[in-house]
């Protein structure tokens, strides 16, 4: 256990099928917009996590989607305003429903296959819960 703050997040990893290739949602970050991120953030007074969730993604990312499976728990040390904090986001999985809003918030939004994630300047945290929803996926599929 740790003594540090924690701040509690949610936030999905939207995906969906183009010609039988899974395709996953990233928005740029608004602190580093050559940053890929998932869309994520602070849970509301009176919000699930999982309400939480789908709200950053319609914020963020101008999507609906609908909650497919939990992800689990992504966990980091972050510093904000010199202090010293554990994020603790819950991560899950959604399916892309429809787009209701383009670019909001100013971000970049796109859709990108598996193959070209692994290229992209993302958190090394963040690229392990894609494999981990891509194999998920995998799985269902066979």
């Amino acid at each position: 256990m740790t003594d540090l703050p924690v701040e509690e997040r949610a936030g999905g990893i939207v995906f969906r099928k183009r010609n039988e290739r899974i395709e996953f949602l990233l928005v740029t970050s608004n602190s580093n917009r050559n940053r890929w991120i998932i869309p994520a953030g602070h849970v509301e007074t009176g919000e699930s996590f999982k309400e939480t969730a789908l709200r950053e993604v319609h914020e963020e990312a101008g999507v609906k989607a609908v909650i497919h499976s939990d992800l689990g728990v992504l966990e980091y040390i972050w510093y904000r305003d010199s202090q010293k904090l554990l994020i603790r986001t819950y991560l899950y999985l959604m399916k892309y429903v429809d787009t209701v809003a383009i670019n909001p918030e100013g971000r970049q939004v796109c859709f990108y296959s598996f193959a070209k994630t692994k290229t992209l300047n993302m958190w090394e945290e963040s690229r392990q819960f894609l494999v981990k929803a891509y194999q998920l996926l995998k799985k269902e599929n066979n």
